[in-house]
């Protein structure tokens, strides 16, 4: 078996309709589906023009354990650039949609952009990687930027 990618990621929302219409302008994504359990609308996806990928909204009251990702970048969705990087990060900042600054990831790691949705589940769009050295660590810090390392702490 051979797995080309990912296809589809599911996000638990507070409220699907504000969620939908999010993702919608953010992304310029089209309605693919809605699903209705108890008489009620509980989930949807969303879908690129091409339908290569998609991604789902379910009520997180209807999802078990009902979770939240607040401050966390549950999935990535890629761009083929730096420069579309940017491109979407003006197109974000001339609807009003907040995003982090474009984050250089160091040696192989390309560029990020977090977006935060109506939840604060961050969507995390990331630019092609360059050739990554054998292995490349990242620390983070509370107060300051994130360094580099070389060896693996984990065996």
């Amino acid at each position: 078996m051979e797995i080309e990618g990912i296809r589809q990621v599911k996000v638990p929302v507070s409220d699907l309709q504000r969620s939908v219409d999010w993702y919608r302008k953010a992304f310029g994504l089209r309605l693919g589906w809605e699903f209705v359990e108890d008489g009620e609308v509980a989930g949807a996806v969303l879908t690129d023009e091409g339908s290569t990928f998609l991604i789902g909204l379910r009520r997180r009251d209807v999802v078990p354990g009902e979770p939240a990702f607040v401050g966390f970048d549950l999935f990535s969705l890629s761009v083929g650039s730096v420069e579309a990087l940017e491109a979407l990060a003006k197109r974000l900042d001339d609807l009003g949609i907040a995003h982090d600054p474009p984050f250089d990831r160091g040696p192989g790691g390309g560029v990020h952009l977090d977006v935060p949705d109506p939840d604060g589940t961050v969507v995390r769009i990331l630019t092609p990687f360059g050739e990554p050295a054998q292995f490349s660590g990242v620390e983070f810090h509370p107060d300051g930027p994130p360094t580099f390392y070389e060896t693996p702490r984990l065996t």
